[in-house]
């Protein structure tokens, strides 16, 4: 091998710089540097999901500009490139050049290098660099359950997702949720990932949204010991509804719900507090008729199951109170006309006396059985709170 010498009566400035590499040209006429990696880099995972790989160099510094230049690179399953499964020839990019590779077996380790080819001058080989194919792992797309698109959700949502279809090897299986207030998702405003739940995974938001506002939501389901991804699921919007904090409410007489996890979900509230009708309340949710159930008063005869809530904001203060009990199914309770909804309730003050007016905002919830009574309880859970204007006659407006 023969390596040229520069001189300043031979060379321009540019060339001494290629000199300081110490270009080699092994057998031809023009001296080549060999190329810089740059991707992927020593030591990458590349999920399966992700092929093919490309591979990226910085070009090699050559000293004829009329050379014509192309690279070489190889990729192998050993270190000393005894056991080569890909070569690729590929001309000279701007800056840098990059090929694309043929789809690679999955769940093993690779090495890649590359040479300088100008004219008929063949370069050195770069260090090997190592890469990892993850394992043939696939996950489905996650499909959305809740909210669908046109819905009303609280200010901090629950975005519920079918748990994903697989094949492979698969590790444990998370999800990562997105709300974002434009389609696209290039403004992100609440994100976060969890744990796989059975048959479905849910996720709420820790962020408290813009009431009357719509936001969009999706999902994508991640093994990340096997590094693979699903797709994300489509995207669905949602119309954020005036919600309430309930650590800051004032609860009467009956328990604090704060902090009971929100695992069910209200599908629709059908209240008239009229006097033409029966003052009724319907609460429909996803878990009726699913939730364990204790006896009213200790009454075997008397199974209940959830119990209806009522949220007034009275004089600038939210008050909670538990309200009617329901059996097994049971969805709705009449007896709740506007002048009667205090006294009935057996709250504490100012709500005893709380008399709500037609299109005055209040607060619907569903939880498991709510009392101080530990015997009466189940499991503490409950839904979010919906607000919603108060009804009158069929008149939800002042």
């Amino acid at each position: 091998m023969t390596f040229r010498i520069c001189t300043v009566s031979l060379m321009l400035a540019a060339l001494s710089t290629a000199c300081a590499k110490s270009p080699t040209s092994p057998a031809g006429s023009t001296s080549v540097a060999t190329p810089g990696p740059v991707s992927p880099a020593n030591g990458a995972i590349v999920p399966n999901a992700s092929q093919p790989v490309t591979l990226t160099i910085n070009n090699g510094l050559v000293t004829s500009a009329s050379a014509a230049v192309s690279y070489t690179f190889e990729v192998a399953t050993d270190s000393g490139f005894t056991s080569i499964v890909s070569t690729k020839d590929v001309a000279q990019g701007t800056g840098q050049t990059s090929v694309k590779l043929d789809p690679l077996a999955p769940g093993r380790d690779y090495y890649w290098h590359a040479r300088t080819k100008g004219d008929d001058t063949v370069g050195t080989f770069s260090a090997p660099i190592k890469f990892t194919i993850g394992s043939a792992v696939t996950l489905g797309t996650p499909v959305p359950v809740a909210p669908a698109t046109g819905a009303t959700s609280d200010q901090k949502p629950t975005l519920i997702v079918s748990n994903v279809s697989r094949s492979g090897p698969v590790s444990a299986v998370s999800y990562r949720f997105e709300i974002a207030s434009t389609s696209s998702f290039a403004t992100i405003v609440s994100s976060g990932t969890v744990a796989e739940g059975s048959g479905s995974t849910s996720f709420t938001s820790a962020v408290q949204l813009a009431a009357d506002t719509t936001y969009f939501w999706r999902a994508q389901a991640i093994d990340a010991t096997n590094n693979a991804t699903s797709s994300f699921s489509t995207a669905q919007s949602f119309v954020t509804i005036l919600s309430i904090d309930l650590t800051t409410v004032n609860y009467q007489r009956f328990v604090n719900i704060a902090n009971w996890p929100i695992t069910n979900r209200i599908i629709s509230v059908d209240q008239d507090g009229g006097d033409k009708g029966d003052g009724h309340i319907c609460i429909d949710h996803e878990k009726r008729g699913q939730w364990p159930t204790s006896f009213f008063e200790d009454n075997p005869l008397v199974p209940v199951e959830a119990t209806q809530w009522y949220f007034a904001r009275i004089n600038g203060q939210w008050y909670g109170g538990a309200g009617e009990w329901l059996r097994p199914n049971q969805i709705c309770k009449t007896g709740q006309k506007s002048p009667d909804i205090g006294k009935d309730g057996t709250w504490g003050g100012p709500m005893d006396t709380w008399i709500p007016k037609r299109g005055e905002l209040v607060g619907y919830m569903i939880s498991t059985p709510a009392r101080a009574w530990p015997t009466w309880r189940t499991i503490d859970q409950r839904t979010a709170v919906v607000v919603q204007p108060w009804v009158e006659n069929g008149i939800a407006t002042p």
